[in-house]
């Protein structure tokens, strides 16, 4: 199945929960955000949302730092 994630085409294996994607990725999930189709999916519906055929995804990592 193929998906968007952060404009590139990317080939998923089927539908898939937004906690099983996150999971795959090199970061930790406490520091990702993703919005799915232009809303962003808060991380209590991870496990409930399922990545469809064309969606489209937007992967976030947050960074740390300032002058503080």
């Amino acid at each position: 199945m193929k998906v968007i994630v952060n404009g590139q085409e990317r080939e998923l294996e089927g539908p898939m929960p937004i906690s099983q994607f996150v999971a795959t990725l090199p970061v930790p999930q406490r520091h990702v955000a993703v919005a799915r189709n232009g809303d962003v999916v808060p991380r209590y519906l991870w496990d409930e949302v399922l990545i469809q055929e064309g969606d489209v995804l937007e992967v976030v990592r947050m960074v740390g730092g300032g002058a503080f």
